[in-house]
C-alpha cells in the first residue's frame, strides 16, 4: 500500500494544527500567548474571583473556599424606607468560615424581580437613598462584611441611573469615612447587552461608575432561554446568526467601549444552562430550533424552572450526562464551534439544553486573560458537581500565576544579561574591537537559538514522518 507525500504533510500539517490549539489551553497558556499591553498592566497579578451563594441554607463545605477571593451573599432584602436586612436574620457563621479560609465577605442587595424593584423605590428619594447608605454602613459593621454589591437589574431611566451613581458615590464616601479610604469593597453589576445600564436606557459613558466601584460584575449570560423565540446557548462564546452583540465576547467589548476599565471589569461565569422545548418538526442537527412555547423543564435536583445547574445535569440517577462530556442514554450532546459551547436535546422530550461546560469555561477564562481583565465571577458557586468546573477557575488562578512568575524571570534574565553586557565592555581592552566582537557573539548565539529551536521542530516532523512511512510500508 502506498501513501502519497501530499496526503503525508497534509497529516503532518493537521497534527501540529491541533497541538497548536492544545497549547493555547487554558492550563497551558504561557508568557508568550498574551499580549504586551495585558503583562504591562499588571492585572495579572492579583485576579479576583467572586463566588456568588445563598445568604442562607449553604453548608459552608460545598463552597471552594481555595479558589475565590470574594463570597457573595445573595441577597440582603432591602424595603422602600432604605431599610437593609439579611434575609435569613444572621448571615454571621457563614461570614465567619469565610474569614477563616481568608475570603472576603460582600451582601449583595437586588437582585432581579422584586429585590431590584425595592432598590428603586430605595433610591427613589434623597431621604429614602440616605437611608439605605446608612443602613448598608451598619450591616458592614454588624456582621463584619467587607464590602457591598449593589446588583440593580436594571435601571429603566436615565433617572434611575443618576441616583444609582449617586447612592454608590455616596456608599463609597461612607465606607471611607466609616473604615478607612479603600477599607471595604464596592461593587456592581452590569448588565450584560451591549454596554448599557439597563435594556431601555441609552449607552452612556461608563467611566464615573467604573471610577467609583472596585469591581464591575459582568452577567455574560442570561442571553437566551424559554424567554427566546430559538434555543441557543445560555452563554453563547461569540454572537448567533441574527442576533448581534448578545455573547459574551461582544458584552465584554461593549462595556470597555463604553468606558470601563479592564482592570475593574469581572466576567461572568455560569454553573447552569438554560432550558427550552423546541418544535418537533424543526430537528435538523443545528441547535437554533424554534421555541415550542411550552413550559420549559427544570432540573432533576434544584428544580429551577427553565434552568439546569451542572449538579442537575451530573445527577447520577437524572442527570443528562454521565461524564463532563458524555450524555445518558435518552440523550444527545453535541458541540458547536460557532459559539463554542455545548447542547443537550431529549430524544423524547425534545428538551433543549444549553449549557456551559469545562471545554466552554476554560475557552472563557483564557479570553479574559488574554483581555486583560480583572478576574471572574460565578453565579452561582453552589451548582458545581465534584468540583468538575470550579477546577476550570483555579486553573485560571494558576495560569495567572505562572504568567506573572515567567514575565518576571524574563525580565530578570534581561537585565542580568544586560548587567553581564555592561561589565565585558568594561573590562575588554579594546573598545570597538570588543563591542563589535560581541555583537557578533550576539547575533550568532541569536543564530544559533533560532536554529536550535527550528532543528527541533525539523527533528518532530522528520520523527513523525518517519512513524507515517513505517506504519504505511509496514
Amino acid at each position: 500500500m502506498e501513501l502519497h507525500i501530499a496526503t503525508l504533510i497534509c497529516l503532518l500539517a493537521h497534527a501540529a494544527m491541533a497541538s497548536a490549539s492544545i497549547a493555547t489551553r487554558l492550563s497551558n497558556l504561557q508568557l508568550n500567548d498574551v499580549p504586551g499591553s495585558v503583562l504591562s498592566s499588571g492585572v495579572l497579578e492579583n485576579p479576583v474571583v467572586f463566588g456568588y451563594t445563598f445568604e442562607s441554607g449553604i453548608d459552608p463545605l460545598n463552597i471552594p473556599w481555595s479558589s475565590l477571593t470574594h463570597l457573595v451573599l445573595a441577597f440582603f432584602n432591602v424595603d422602600a424606607a432604605g431599610t437593609v436586612v439579611p434575609s435569613s436574620g444572621n448571615p454571621g457563621a457563614l461570614i465567619s468560615v469565610a474569614h477563616k479560609n481568608g475570603v472576603k465577605a460582600i451582601a449583595s442587595i437586588g437582585g432581579s424581580g422584586s429585590g431590584s424593584t425595592a432598590i428603586a423605590m430605595a433610591l427613589g428619594t434623597n431621604a429614602t437613598s440616605t437611608a439605605l447608605v446608612a443602613s448598608l454602613v451598619d450591616n458592614v459593621k454588624k456582621y463584619s462584611l467587607d464590602g457591598v454589591d449593589f446588583d440593580f437589574e436594571f435601571p429603566e431611566t436615565t433617572q434611575q441611573v443618576q441616583s444609582l451613581y449617586n447612592a454608590l458615590n455616596s456608599t463609597r464616601s461612607a465606607f471611607d469615612a466609616a473604615f478607612g479610604r479603600g477599607a471595604k469593597t464596592l461593587t456592581m453589576t452590569l448588565f450584560s447587552s451591549k454596554g448599557q445600564f439597563g435594556p431601555n436606557v441609552p449607552q452612556m459613558d461608563a467611566s464615573p461608575f467604573s471610577d467609583i466601584v472596585d469591581y464591575g460584575l459582568l452577567m455574560s449570560y442570561d442571553y437566551f432561554g424559554s424567554f427566546s423565540a430559538v434555543s441557543a446557548p445560555n452563554s453563547p462564546f461569540y454572537d448567533i446568526p441574527g442576533y448581534p452583540g448578545l455573547s459574551f465576547t461582544s458584552s465584554i467589548t461593549a462595556w470597555l467601549r463604553s468606558g470601563w476599565d479592564a482592570k475593574k471589569l469581572v466576567a461572568g461565569l455560569p454553573y447552569y444552562g438554560r432550558t427550552t422545548t423546541v418544535q418537533a418538526n424543526s430537528i435538523n442537527g443545528t441547535q437554533f430550533m424554534p421555541n415550542s412555547g411550552a413550559a420549559p423543564p427544570g432540573g432533576p435536583v434544584s428544580k429551577i424552572s427553565g434552568a439546569w445547574t451542572w449538579t442537575d445535569l451530573r445527577d447520577p440517577t437524572n442527570g443528562a450526562l454521565r461524564s463532563p462530556t458524555m450524555a445518558r442514554q435518552g440523550w444527545q450532546r453535541y458541540w458547536d464551534t460557532t459559539t463554542e459551547t455545548p447542547w443537550l436535546l431529549h430524544n423524547t422530550s425534545l428538551t433543549y439544553i444549553g449549557y456551559d461546560d469545562l471545554d466552554s469555561l476554560a475557552i472563557k477564562a483564557n479570553h479574559i486573560i488574554t483581555r486583560g481583565l480583572v478576574g471572574v465571577m460565578v453565579w452561582m458557586v453552589q451548582y458545581d458537581y465534584a468540583d468538575e468546573l470550579n477546577s476550570v477557575v483555579g486553573n485560571y488562578t494558576k495560569a495567572c500565576e505562572r504568567i506573572v512568575n515567567q514575565l518576571e524571570a524574563s525580565q530578570s534574565s534581561t537585565e542580568s544579561e544586560s548587567e553581564n553586557s555592561v561589565g565585558s565592555s568594561r573590562n575588554s581592552s579594546n573598545g570597538e574591537q570588543s563591542s563589535r566582537g560581541s555583537g557578533g557573539t550576539s547575533s550568532q548565539n541569536g543564530a544559533a537559538s533560532r536554529h536550535w529551536k527550528s532543528s527541533n521542530v525539523g527533528r518532530v516532523v522528520m520523527s513523525l514522518l518517519i512513524s507515517v512511512l513505517a506504519l504505511t510500508f509496514q
